[in-house]
């Protein structure tokens, strides 16, 4: 195991000198057409499966579809009608246990393939009424029978009426329907959309946050990152600060902090060299000097010679700051006050700590950078001045938190965990 675990590593690499994001996330219908009726089925047990599969019951679709169905509820309420949702976005995740149920593709598509739900780019809704009151259909969600097909005749002319009431506003906006299901309406250009396995739910330390500090990487297996500082005012994110950043040698990994666990690869591990993916809260400062030469608000103690960071997976003080007393029960730790200036000064990001599970990463740090072509063992690193101002703007009343991901995942996540785009 390297014991020093955020020692820089020398390699040559270009900062990116901004993010590159997509001109489009998914975002919640209700931010795009607030009026939309919200019924996610499989946010509930009322569906063919009998379980809930959504933590939370949310609409999101991407930017232009989600735009485009706005237009459609707009000219229902022309006619005092209206939509209701019961699907939109669906992690792919779901789209296993689906096919579980019903491996059938003429109403489930094989997960292998991933569906248009995985996408973000369909959509399964009905009309309402002006009260919300959903209006006759030929059949209930979800009917697995012939009678759910487009072009089925044996129903009454009210039915009929009504389906195909719902096919031309939707088909006049950019919507194709699917024959086999009246419900399910795909967007033009469904298959340029990526097959996503993202999480559904908010992150309330996000939606609680007052600063926000967004670390981004071309790509997982890129070492350079840009950072920016936001502030949240009444109008919304404010971007405070850019700087330049590096990352682990290997790029970043899914870790473990306050988002929800994201089992796909690459993930954070122990000495892999990567630094953790996702959305952390920061601890303590850390340094050198028993005082700062600058003014803070966030917390800060000196280093001492006996202050260490366990990095040992066995130990019961894995991926804790301790100081060295009493039984040892660990083989590896790093000092806290290093022989060189890397750690002079230092931010404790909480990766994999609520409680650390052993071999998932530890000792993840802010800290100062060797030089700008050097990764780290899987902390994030700075310009000793750029750090400097970090400690000194971080305001623990304003519950600052990172996110630090691959452009590409931001971009596709910005609008459900409500983060700025820039």
């Amino acid at each position: 195991m390297n014991k020093i675990r955020c020692l820089a590593h020398a390699m040559v690499l270009l900062l990116s000198p901004s993010l590159a994001l997509p001109a489009e996330s998914l975002i919640d219908i209700q931010a795009a057409a607030p009026t939309v009726g919200v019924d996610i089925r499989y946010a509930t047990k009322d569906n063919f499966v009998g379980e809930a599969l959504y933590p939370q019951s949310r609409c999101l679709l991407w930017t232009r579809a989600a735009e485009s169905l706005a237009k459609v509820q707009r000219e229902l309420e022309k006619r005092r009608l209206g939509l209701k949702v019961w699907d939109c976005y669906r992690p792919l995740a779901v789209q296993y246990k689906l096919w579980a149920k019903v491996p059938d593709e003429r109403y489930v598509a094989n997960p292998a393939n991933g569906s248009r739900h995985n996408r973000g780019a369909a959509v399964d809704l009905t009309l309402v009424d002006a009260l919300g009151r959903e209006l006759p259909m030929p059949t209930a969600y979800d009917d697995f029978t012939e009678k759910a097909h487009r072009n089925f005749e044996d129903v009454t002319q009210e039915e009929k009426a009504n389906r195909r009431l719902l096919e031309v506003v939707m088909s006049r906006h950019g919507f194709i329907g699917l024959d086999t299901e009246w419900w399910h309406f795909d967007y033009k250009g469904w298959q340029n959309y990526p097959v996503m396995d993202l999480p559904l739910e908010r992150i309330p330390a996000i939606d609680e946050a007052g600063q926000l500090i967004v670390v981004g990487a071309k790509d997982w297996d890129q070492t350079a990152a840009k950072v920016y500082l936001f502030e949240r005012s009444a109008k919304g994110w404010r971007r405070v600060k850019s700087m330049p950043a590096v990352l682990g040698r290997k790029g970043l990994g899914w870790g473990l902090g306050l988002h929800p666990q994201i089992d796909r690869e690459p993930q954070k591990r122990e000495g892999d060299l990567r630094s953790p993916a996702g959305v952390f809260a920061m601890v303590d400062a850390y340094g050198y000097d028993q005082r700062l030469p600058f003014d803070h608000r966030w917390p800060y103690a000196q280093a001492t010679p006996d202050l260490i960071c366990v990095d040992d997976p066995k130990s019961g003080y894995y991926n804790r700051v301790i100081l060295k007393s009493g039984p040892q029960d660990w083989s590896s730790a790093e000092d806290m006050l290093r022989k060189d200036d890397l750690y002079r000064r230092l931010i404790i990001v909480e990766h994999n700590s609520n409680p650390p599970k052993p071999g998932r990463g530890s000792c993840i740090f802010f800290h100062i950078w060797k030089d700008k072509n050097s990764g780290t063992a899987g902390c994030t690193a700075f310009a000793q001045k750029d750090i400097e101002f970090i400690v000194e703007w971080l305001d623990p009343a304003k519950k600052p938190v990172v996110v630090q991901l691959p452009e590409k995942v931001y971009g596709e996540i910005a609008g459900i965990w409500n983060l700025p785009r820039f």
